[in-house]
């Protein structure tokens, strides 16, 4: 535990000295906001395999199946509410310690 406590302190050292930082997030920061994430047991793609974008083209009812699974997304994202983590890159971005996020996320929670 002791080394782990250098660690975080090393860490919080490092960012008390940063200007420029980049975080990088995935799906994970938002799963403790109660949007699951893609590939974890019980995420989305366990439920429903990816539609090719070739079968989305050549059939209607891929496009309707993309529409119906974009609204019940969006009905959990709209539910969603930053957690501590969102909170944390929101207050790094604030005073000027991260100048980028990147993230893949579209739930917009950062």
């Amino acid at each position: 535990m002791a080394d782990n406590n250098v660690k975080i302190e090393q860490f919080r050292s490092m960012i008390g000295e940063s200007t420029r930082g980049v975080v990088f997030t995935g799906a994970g920061i938002s799963t403790e906001s109660g949007i699951p994430d893609y590939r974890s047991p019980g995420g989305i793609w366990t439920k429903f395999q990816p539609i090719d974008f070739n079968d989305f083209m050549a059939s209607e009812e891929m496009r309707r199946e993309s529409w119906r699974r974009k609204i019940a997304t969006d009905a959990v994202m709209t539910k969603a509410q930053p957690n501590e983590g969102h909170l944390a890159v929101g207050k790094l971005v604030q005073t000027g310690k991260v100048a980028t996020v990147i993230t893949q996320n579209i739930d917009g929670l950062h």
